[in-house]
Parts: C-alpha cells; sequence; structure tokens
C-alpha cells in the first residue's frame, strides 16, 4: 500500500535547509549572472527588497562574470579594444546591448557611473548571488579577450571554446579574496541556471552544465562564505515536466518562475519580512487596479487611502522606492 502512495506522487520533492543570509528589508543584496538573477531579482524589486541586479544585464558565463566583478573593484580597466562600433552605434564587449550609445563618449560615462555604482553597492552589500548559465564562451580573435556579449558581430570574429573546471575555479577563488578583503561580512551564493542553451548542442550543454556544477562546489569546499542554492535541481528534479518550460522550450515558464521564488523565499526570507511582503503585495495590486470610472468618489477616496498606506510604508522602510507607483497614483487624482 505505501508503494501505491508514493507512486501517486509524480514529483521528487526535497528539503533545503533554511540559510544563515536571510534577505530582509534592512539589507543589500546583489544578483548577478545568467536568468536566474534576472527573474529572482525581478521579483525581489518588485517587492521592493533592496536590491542591485545585473548591472552590466545578463551574463551567462562564469568568465564574465568574474571579469564584471573584478572590472567594479578596479581590477580590470576599460580598454580601447573593448569597445567597437558596428551597426551605427558604439557598444562595450563588457556590457548588455543596452549600454550601447551613439556616441563613444557616453557610452564611456554611463559605463564608469555604473561602475561607481556597482563597488558602492558591494561595500555594503550582505549577499551576494552568482549564477552560472554556461560554460561555452566567445573570444574576440583580435584581441583575445572573452567577451560577455557579441552585440550580433559576425561569428567570423570570434572563437567559441569551453572553459575547465580549473579555469573558473582559478579566477574565482581570486575573485573571491578580493571580495572578502573589501567586505569581511560578505557571503556568497552560487547556483546554476536550469534555462537550457540548447544553441550549444544537447550533449554539449549537459556537458557545460556539468563542469559549472563541479566548480561551484569545489569553490564551496575551498570557502566557507560560498554556498549553493538548488535553482537547477528545482528544475529537473523536482519539477521535471516540459509544461514548466515556455514556448521555446528553454526558458522556464512562469509558474516554474513563481515556484523558484517560493523555494527561495523559504530559505533566505524570513517570517518577519514576509509579512512586509503582504502589504508590498496589496499595494502593488492596488497600484495596478484598473477602475471603471476613475473620476468616480469611492475610486478617489481608494486612491488617496493608497497612498498614504505607500507613504506609511516608506516611512517604515526608507530604501523602498515607490515614486513610480506614487506618480501613477497621484496622475488620478482630480483637482479641486
Amino acid at each position: 500500500m505505501a508503494k501505491q502512495n508514493s507512486m501517486k506522487n509524480f514529483r521528487t520533492t526535497f528539503n533545503i535547509p533554511t540559510s544563515s543570509n536571510s534577505i530582509d528589508y534592512n539589507t543589500k543584496t546583489m544578483l548577478i549572472g545568467s536568468c536566474f538573477s534576472d527573474n529572482i531579482g525581478n521579483k525581489l524589486e518588485a517587492l521592493k527588497f533592496n536590491v542591485l541586479r545585473n548591472p552590466h544585464g545578463v551574463l551567462y558565463n562564469p568568465y564574465s562574470v568574474q571579469e564584471t566583478l573584478n572590472f567594479a573593484l578596479g581590477n580590470r580597466e576599460l580598454q580601447d579594444n573593448d569597445l567597437v562600433y558596428h551597426n551605427d552605434l558604439w557598444h562595450s564587449y563588457l556590457h548588455h546591448s543596452s549600454f550601447s550609445e551613439a556616441e563613444k563618449q557616453k557610452l564611456i560615462a554611463r559605463i564608469e557611473t555604473t561602475r561607481k555604482e556597482t563597488l558602492a553597492y558591494l561595500k555594503s552589500i550582505n549577499t551576494l548571488f552568482i549564477t552560472f548559465g554556461t560554460a561555452w564562451v566567445y573570444e574576440l580573435k583580435s584581441s583575445h579577450k572573452i567577451v560577455s556579449n557579441c552585440h550580433k558581430i559576425p561569428s567570423a570574429a570570434f572563437k567559441r571554446f569551453r572553459l575547465s573546471t580549473c579555469d573558473i575555479v582559478d579566477e574565482f577563488s581570486i575573485l573571491i579574496r578580493r571580495l572578502q578583503e573589501l567586505n569581511p561580512e560578505l557571503q556568497i551564493v552560487f547556483t546554476l541556471s536550469p534555462i537550457r542553451h540548447l544553441k550549444d548542442g544537447a550533449v554539449e550543454n549537459q556537458l557545460s552544465k556539468s563542469i559549472l556544477k563541479v566548480a561551484i562546489h569545489e569553490l564551496i569546499e575551498m570557502h566557507e562564505q560560498c554556498s549553493y542554492f538548488p535553482s537547477y535541481e528545482l528544475v529537473m528534479d523536482d519539477l521535471r515536466d516540459y509544461r514548466y518550460y515556455a514556448d521555446d522550450m528553454t526558458h522556464l515558464s512562469a509558474s516554474a518562475i513563481a515556484y523558484i521564488f517560493e523555494r527561495f523565499a523559504e530559505v533566505y526570507i524570513p517570517e518577519a519580512a514576509r509579512q512586509i511582503i503582504s502589504r508590498v503585495e496589496k499595494l502593488n495590486r492596488a497600484v495596478s487596479h484598473k477602475p471603471f470610472n476613475t473620476q468616480s468618489e469611492s475610486h478617489q477616496k481608494f486612491i488617496k487611502t493608497t497612498i498614504n498606506q505607500i507613504k506609511a510604508l516608506n516611512k517604515e522602510f526608507s530604501s523602498q522606492d515607490w515614486s513610480n507607483e506614487l506618480q501613477i497614483l497621484n496622475a488620478q487624482i482630480i483637482k479641486t
């Protein structure tokens, strides 16, 4: 009978111990790397946590992640061959295309502003989440540098190869020591992205994930401030179903992201902060509410009540940014 009951559960759930690295409304958190960083970071931002998410844009390979952090720390300078003019825009091989500018000096100025902001954040954060996506990298043939983004430049300009476990462990061991010198209290949590890099090939993608996982666990064994959150295992061993992928069958569906965040919150967000989350979610729903008649007396009262509730919460937690929401609400008030 016990065997029959176990067969009815078509999932393999597993326990994730609660972490001592708490994320609450009085701490700062940074997430960098592959899509997990954006997915979880977006949810934390929406819930008004103090978060810095992928300051250079999404990064898929470990080398680009460590290069971004070393750049912020001042151990890597911006060089002329890091920039390229292509399709009427200046691009940085260290940054996402969202940084690209029509004028070179504007791009350089924006990069420097972001570098300073990232450095200031690294000095004060409690936890840094680093997500590895793929061990495959692209090296620009003309400079022999691994790039974070190819900016749609023809593939002939690049050499593609796979990082080894030793490559990753060596680079990150140096980086972790530097981060510890800057911020001795910093805790680092590694994650492995469940996003499938099928353009690399099915076999090559699994080989890549294996290399990344071994590298992560070697780093955790070497550095006591490092730990692991099993986002990869939650998809591969818990959800384990194609319905949890988006239509492209590589990225995760909204329900999968929601489930991972739910487990993430259980591990890192304490109960007191979850009570604040309930208040934030209620206010977010109020802001997004679409009334039939914005000029009705009841809706005007609703808007003013919501504004007062936001201001009260913001007074408790000054790091929360409600400026956009207040602007939306204030625009609906009828001026008398």
